[in-house]
């Protein structure tokens, strides 16, 4: 969410430079806002929805059986929804942007090695050393 808040900042402080940047900010607002309200009707819904629950079970269960049986079910679906983020998490993959000048980006690196070898040495066996001990278990 961080990001995405960088992200509209930075649109909103430039958007005065272009109409398209203008426009796209717009959205981008737009849609925040919309996803905001969208954000508290669900989470009413599912307020009502565990209010009906617990009414609906009360003459089955009792009045201590249909409170336990609502938090179990808000458990239930937490862990679901937890368990969908972990995964959407853990799935991200860094995607190279094809819009680079891999040229220059290329030369841009090798001169800078050039100019700070021991500098680039040191933080490749940092790296290396980092590298190594991710993957171990403890």
């Amino acid at each position: 969410m961080g990001g995405l808040l960088k992200l509209a900042l930075t649109a909103l402080a430039a958007s005065s430079q272009t109409s398209a940047l203008k426009i796209f900010t717009g959205r981008m607002l737009a849609a925040g806002v919309i996803a905001g309200i969208a954000t508290v009707l669900t989470a009413a819904a599912w307020g009502c929805l565990c209010a009906a629950l617990w009414i609906g079970l009360t003459p089955a269960l009792g009045p201590v059986g249909a409170p336990l049986a609502v938090a179990g079910l808000c458990i239930v679906v937490a862990g679901i929804l937890a368990l969908i983020a972990w995964g959407l998490v853990r799935r991200r993959r860094a995607r190279v942007n094809s819009a680079l000048q891999m040229d220059a980006l290329l030369a841009e690196g090798s001169r800078l090695i050039g100019e700070h070898k021991g500098a680039a040495l040191l933080a490749a066996a940092l790296l290396g050393m980092l590298a190594g001990n991710s993957g171990r278990k403890k």
